[in-house]
Formats: C-alpha cells, sequence, structure tokens
C-alpha cells in the first residue's frame, strides 16, 4: 500500500494551522503520514501544532527562520518519508476528506507519475475556472506545452507526487516565489498525469502570503528565472521552434495575468518587458489586453473612455 506524506510548512499561520493540520490528519486514506515544519514562527502558530494530538501527526520547529523554498526542501528531503508526497501550506486546507484516497486509487490503476485537482480560491468560496474540460489522464508533454494556457496549471497543494522522482529532480531549487511551478513543469515532462475535477482544497489568499506580495519588478525576475530555469530540461523533450512558442505563449500568459492594480506608474516597464521578452505576434495581443485594462480601470474611475487619450 503506498504511503502518503501530508507536509505542512508553516510561518506566522496561527488563525489557519490547526486548519491545514485537521483537515490533513481526517483523510480518510490509511497510510498516511502528515508533517509539519514551523518556520520560527513570531506569532502562536507553534503552540497551535503543538496542541494538536494525533498518532499520524509528527511536529517539527526550525530554530531560526529558513525561508519558505528552504522549508520545503527540509520537509520533502529530510523530514517525510512518504512514497508519494503532497504540500499543503499552513494557510489553506482540504476541503475533500476523501481527495488523497482518491488520487491514490488513480494513481494505482493507471501507473501515474502525479495527480491533481482543481481548487477552491481566496474568500470567494466558488471553483476558480481553471482546468476546464481536462481529460482524467493526461500526458505530461502535452500538459507542459498547454501550461498557462485557458487556465490550464497544477495547483500546488493538490498535487500528489512520488517523492524519490521529485528528490531525483531537485525539486524546490529555486528561491523564487514560483518555485512550485518550476519543480513541477520539469516533473511532469515525459510522465503520466491524472486530474481530479472536483476542487479538494481551499486555498487562502491572505495579506501577507508571498503571492500576493510581490511588485511588479519581482513578479517579471520571477517569470524571467523560471524561464531560463525550466527551458535548458525541455530541450531534451522538444525541439528548438517548439520551445519558442512555448515560451512566447507563457510569459503572454502570465502577464496578462498581472492584477489591473500593477498598470499606472508601471506601464512603461510592463510595455519594454514584453518588447524585449515576446514575439511580434504575442506582442501585439499584450497591447491589446493592456487597452482593454485601460478601459476597465478608467471607467470605475467615470472617466469617458472613448474619449481618453488611451484610445
Amino acid at each position: 500500500m503506498i504511503k502518503v506524506s501530508i507536509m505542512i510548512p508553516s510561518y506566522n499561520h496561527e488563525n489557519f494551522i490547526e486548519d491545514a493540520i485537521l483537515s490533513a490528519i481526517n483523510q480518510t486514506y490509511e497510510n498516511l503520514e502528515v508533517v509539519v515544519c514551523d518556520d520560527a514562527s513570531e506569532d502562536n502558530t507553534w503552540s497551535k501544532i503543538s496542541s494538536v494530538k494525533c498518532s499520524r501527526l509528527k511536529k517539527y520547529r526550525n530554530n531560526e527562520n529558513i525561508g519558505r523554498v528552504a522549508n520545503y526542501r527540509k520537509l520533502l528531503y529530510e523530514l517525510s518519508s512518504g512514497d508519494y508526497s503532497i504540500n499543503l501550506d499552513g494557510d489553506d486546507y482540504f476541503l475533500d476528506m476523501h481527495y488523497i484516497e482518491k488520487a491514490v486509487s488513480l494513481i494505482e490503476k493507471n501507473k501515474l507519475d502525479l495527480a491533481f485537482s482543481n481548487q477552491i480560491i481566496g474568500f470567494k468560496n466558488t471553483p476558480r475556472k481553471t482546468n476546464m474540460y481536462l481529460p482524467q489522464i493526461i500526458d505530461g508533454n502535452w500538459l507542459f506545452l498547454n501550461f498557462g494556457k485557458r487556465g490550464i496549471h497544477i495547483p500546488h497543494s493538490t498535487a500528489i507526487y512520488k517523492r524519490d522522482k521529485a528528490i531525483k529532480l531537485n525539486f524546490y531549487r529555486a528561491n523564487i516565489s514560483s518555485s512550485d511551478w518550476e519543480s513541477l513543469l520539469r516533473y511532469i515532462l515525459s510522465s503520466k498525469v491524472g486530474f481530479i475535477e472536483q476542487p479538494s482544497v481551499y486555498w487562502r489568499q491572505v495579506r501577507n502570503s508571498e503571492s500576493k506580495n510581490k511588485n511588479l519588478d519581482e513578479y517579471l525576475n520571477n517569470i524571467d528565472f523560471l524561464i531560463e530555469s525550466v527551458l535548458p530540461y525541455a530541450e531534451n523533450f522538444f525541439d528548438k521552434n517548439t520551445l519558442t512558442n512555448w515560451k512566447n505563449s507563457f510569459i503572454y500568459g502570465r502577464l496578462i495575468s498581472i492584477p489591473q492594480n500593477s498598470l499606472g506608474k508601471n506601464l512603461k516597464m510592463l510595455i519594454a518587458y514584453s518588447c524585449q521578452s515576446l514575439d511580434t505576434l504575442h506582442c501585439l495581443r499584450f497591447f491589446l489586453n493592456l487597452k482593454i485594462w485601460a478601459k476597465t480601470i478608467l471607467g470605475r474611475l467615470n472617466i469617458n473612455v472613448w474619449n481618453s487619450r488611451f484610445y
């Protein structure tokens, strides 16, 4: 029977960590360990962790703060022992108590390298419109080439993957906000992947989360690092033209997902970056999206957009 490790990294999650732990230890799958590592929180997170008693639960605390990605690595490489692993951030929680059981069943039945599901995001309490119409079994190379298109992606907290393969691929090697995507993009190449449509995880977008706090410069640097890190590995699986098209499509998808409030004083930076990083077609498409964003923002300010200098 496959052993699964649910890894829960935490830092200053005193208001959320109990939800995460309880949703993990209450999973119906039997051969399971839940491993929590607190990254020297400055609030009452460790006290909340210590109060939870369960034979499935292993609790650790770093003597000093080592950072989010380093804590991911410590959990995967040193503290967990499962055949498969899944990372549930300390401010998120499982919605489906049967998720691990369903994922393992799908993995075993189809000999999969990885399984994932949809998630519910933030405070909206409704499934995000991503991963629409995906089949249950997916070729990893196809998923790589379409990652980021039409909302297709792998929510990190839903991805259950082979621990030994992840370690061999040097998972969480990049100290960037998208370290999860950098790792998963390399992992799915030449892999067989399973998808469960029902959302399994609630992903909180809290104010102090790293994914919410990036400024635009950090966001663009994150894109650059991710591309430069993944491309050399992907060259083993695709020709140059295919990867050039993938790069343009991926960067374009990341740029149009930038929140509208990142415009304004950052408009010159966005234009310069798009001209430098995209081919002509994707650059033109991006400028059209800038027009849509500008119209939306000006409309909210009750400015007559049709007479604006933006048009």
